[in-house]
């Protein structure tokens, strides 16, 4: 391995002291992408020893420092940390206020097994082309309904869609199970004095809006009609929004209505998930 001495002249005289192990750290030292970002000057390098108390704590006798570039470089260089740590700001905020609980923060595209079938395989290339044509699915209000039987990861993987774009696009998102929203709904119908506007706009109004578990509860008239109203302000509005269901496009007319039904299957490409338990599959390949 070249010595950090042939790649930087000065090092002899900007590091301290000559021991072996000194002169090993040197020889370890590679500077290929030690330079600076702007102006690919290489930077220059100095050994900084730690004292004993930093040692213990740290673990290790010291780092290398590597000085600044230009004031010019450096400059450039803390606007880029001011704008990283801004986007990393967004993207916490973001994440907080998804309804994301703690487990599906965790839900990622490569966490996702597509070899548990077919299907899977297929549902997952179908996910990264709408995630490629983010903006044109964006622009004409497209979205993405998977269906599937329980346990096929249908969640999962539109919890990772939603996590993607949150991540890599900053996209305000909202996850909303159905279940959950009709208990609200009838809670301010059953008390005048619970206010659920600014809510229920949150709902209607989302960037990108994930509807979990579509189909779950019984299908009387009061339900079809709270759901129609959200899935018409978003057809109307051009607003992506995914769904996650039980219960197949098919069915769809006959347990939401035809009006609900139709808006939904042109919002939507189909994410159909088939096979066996995908949870019990993931648990008994772990602890193979």
């Amino acid at each position: 391995m070249e010595r950090i001495d042939n790649l930087l002249p000065d090092a002899g005289k900007i590091t301290a002291g000559s021991s072996g192990s000194r002169r090993r750290r040197n020889e370890a030292l590679r500077l290929d992408d030690r330079v600076c970002p702007h102006c690919g000057r290489e930077l220059q390098a100095e050994w900084v020893e730690f004292p004993p108390a930093l040692q213990r704590k740290f673990g290790r006798p010291g780092e290398w420092y590597y000085h600044p570039c230009t004031p010019e470089c450096e400059r450039k260089n803390e606007r880029k940390e001011w704008e990283l740590m801004r986007r990393n700001a967004r993207i916490a905020a973001l994440r907080e206020r998804s309804g994301l609980s703690r487990r599906m923060k965790g839900y990622t595209l490569s966490g996702f097994n597509p070899y548990v079938s077919p299907a899977a395989a297929k549902a997952l290339e179908k996910v990264e082309s709408y995630l490629k044509n983010w903006e044109e699915n964006r622009e004409q209000g497209r979205g993405l309904y998977f269906c599937g039987g329980v346990g096929t990861g249908k969640t999962h993987l539109a919890v990772a869609v939603m996590n993607e774009l949150i991540q890599r696009r900053r996209v305000p998102s909202l996850f909303v199970t159905v279940p959950e929203l009709l208990d609200n709904l009838r809670g301010a119908y059953n008390d005048p004095g619970r206010d659920l506007d600014e809510w229920m706009d949150a709902v209607k109004n989302a960037e990108l809006l994930l509807l979990d578990d579509l189909g779950a509860e019984k299908a009387n008239e009061w339900v079809r009609e709270r759901l129609f109203v959200i899935i018409n302000h978003r057809y109307r509005e051009t607003l992506p929004t995914i769904f996650t269901s039980n219960i197949g496009p098919e069915e769809l007319p006959r347990q939401l209505g035809e009006r609900t039904a139709s808006r939904i299957i042109a919002m939507c490409e189909g994410v159909e998930l088939e096979g066996p338990d995908y949870r019990e599959k993931l648990r008994n390949e772990r602890g193979a």
